[in-house]
């Protein structure tokens, strides 16, 4: 497992002149706590009073995360046995810190996320708003003896210095576009810190339905944060029926050949490349699916084709979701069920992947407050997956810290008996929303 890594702390940075920020009291903001300044888990103190926007259409509205999900699964850390990982919620928080950057920060930010940040907004905007009518039907026809309706949601949160003065524009997009209310924290009190951090990890755990836990550990935050902001993603469906179990073998990663229970059943997809063979698993209500994908060589194959094919909306991942919403076929699936969690910082891969300056004395976020230089000091990441004969659940949070500086209708069979990737994704949208590799199912959280 790969532990969070962090800076020590976020550094301080060189003051701006002063410019058109102004406290947040000033910003057409409400209070919505009792002034005690603990709040409720999920209420903000602070709410702008600036309506969100509409979201666009669901067709296609995940193409945009797609060439950012297929290079960042391709650099992350390959020695992982297991690996699962939210792309999708990654972009969402760096585009909430995008609102506010400018100059070569923001081309940086917009050329590796893999879209403007207008559009990246607009689109996690639409994507969030698709999730949380996931199972509405469902649970108003509230039918007895049906399965339980699936559950799907993306949602933000933002956690800014007590008093620091802060740009309206930026604070209005966040209220516009990612729904984020305001909660204040003094940060440079040791005390009022760690309730705050405590604060943020029980909204992580509120959001994610205790999946994910402590998502900033012990000594990230310090006098000089000023800004944290927070992106949340939960998952939870029943297949429409549950799959048979019986006893098989996998060979792990290492060659090894252990015995595994198996997860049987028929699915209606099919899809085939040179790199890989796939198929989905639709859930009940049909809105989400999980893709297992064999590689037709090995995972790095695939990884590696997916990145570098990544803006390219007819090759590599974006093919493959393609591919099984538009085929029609009968596949007899065997796989093993998988239990995993992951853990991360982001911020060296996206330094690699180009997004450099926003690390650096270098970075410019003047239009998130002129009163302060800040930089991102930190992007940590966790997801978790359940893979199970009944359906799967699972969940991802990122927390970005800020300072002061088709195929024919045959019958297939798709036996995933060694290492393969699996993608869970939005149906409407095509949009990936967790994904990752299984070098070893018997290796569970």
């Amino acid at each position: 497992m790969t532990s969070l890594v962090s800076r020590p702390g976020f550094p301080r940075r060189a003051v701006l002149v002063a410019g058109a920020a102004l406290p947040l009291t000033s910003l057409g903001l409400v209070a919505c706590s009792d002034g005690d300044g603990a709040g409720e888990v999920g209420e903000p103190d602070l709410a702008a009073e600036v309506p969100r926007a509409d979201p666009g259409p669901a067709e296609g509205a995940g193409a945009l995360a797609v060439p950012f999900t297929a290079r960042l699964l391709g650099a992350v850390d390959r020695t992982e046995v297991n690996t699962v990982c939210s792309p999708l919620s990654a972009q969402v928080a760096l585009t909430m810190a995008g609102l506010g950057a400018a100059g070569d920060t923001r081309a940086q930010m917009e050329e590796v996320l893999g879209g403007s940040i207008d559009e990246l907004a607009a689109t996690a905007n639409t994507l969030s708003s698709v999730l949380a009518a996931i199972g509405d039907e469902a649970r108003e026809e509230d039918e007895e003896d049906a399965a339980e309706p699936a559950v799907a949601s993306l949602v933000n949160g933002t956690w800014l210095q007590e008093g620091m003065a802060v740009e309206e524009e930026f604070l209005g997009g966040l209220a516009t576009h990612f729904g984020s209310g305001v909660y204040e924290v003094d940060f440079t009190d040791a005390g009022d810190r760690e309730a705050g951090r405590g604060r943020i990890n029980d909204w992580v755990a509120d959001a994610t339905n205790d999946l994910i836990q402590d998502l900033i550990p012990d000594g990230v935050l310090d006098e000089s944060t000023r800004l944290v902001l927070v992106n949340a993603l939960h998952l939870k469906a029943a297949w429409p029926q549950p799959l048979s179990t019986a006893g098989g073998t996998f060979t792990t990663a290492a060659g090894e050949e252990t015995s595994a229970e198996m997860l049987i059943g028929t699915t209606s997809t099919w899809y085939e490349d040179d790199l890989c063979r796939a198929t989905s698993l639709d859930t009940e209500g049909n809105d989400l699916a999980l893709a297992v994908v064999q590689p037709a060589a090995d995972l790095a194959s695939v990884l590696d084709a997916w990145s570098s094919s990544a803006e390219d909306p007819g090759a590599g991942l974006a093919a493959l979701l393609d591919g099984l919403e538009d085929s029609s076929g009968t596949t007899e699936l065997t796989f093993p069920g998988f239990d995993i969690e992951w853990k991360a910082s982001l911020k060296e891969i996206l330094d690699g992947l180009g997004m450099t300056d926003a690390f650096t004395d270098a970075a410019d976020f003047s239009g998130i407050t002129s009163q302060e230089k800040l930089a991102v000091s930190a992007v940590l990441q966790k997801a978790v997956i359940t893979v199970d004969e009944e359906g799967m659940e699972a969940a991802a949070a990122t927390a970005l810290g800020a300072g002061a500086v088709s195929a024919p209708a045959d019958v297939h069979e798709l036996v995933l008996d060694a290492p393969f990737l699996f993608v869970a994704y939005e149906k409407a949208t095509r949009a990936p929303l967790v994904l990752g590799w299984i070098g070893d199912p018997t290796q569970t959280r």
